[in-house]
């Protein structure tokens, strides 16, 4: 799943509980955190883990892959909250001006 599916899952009425059931996460986690593969690419494939498991850190390898954090969970549904009044916006279009936010602070 890349970024544009993800947002494309939740502008389509996914729920939360139901990702985490569908990606084997645990909900009552303290934290869901969205990885992207490196090198960081607008449409490299997303992992999805529990902050238990990457101890918060911005680097995690898994199975010899090299992943970086793009953001927690509640950052992102809080960014389609916000855009939700915005139906122009293409979910290409807000994983693009999500994908350039997140980079531009680096």
């Amino acid at each position: 799943m890349n970024l544009q599916e993800l947002i494309n899952y939740f502008r389509k009425g996914g729920s939360y509980k139901d990702f985490c059931q569908e990606q084997s996460l645990d909900q009552t986690s303290e934290a869901i955190e969205v990885y992207m593969e490196q090198p960081l690419e607008l449409n490299n494939n997303l992992a999805f883990f529990e902050i238990e498991t990457t101890e918060g850190s911005l680097e995690f390898v898994k199975d010899g892959i090299r992943y970086y954090s793009l953001f927690g969970f509640p950052y992102f549904l809080n960014v389609l909250k916000e855009i939700r009044d915005h139906q122009e916006l293409s979910d290409k279009d807000v994983a693009e001006l999500l994908f350039d936010h997140v980079i531009s602070k680096e």
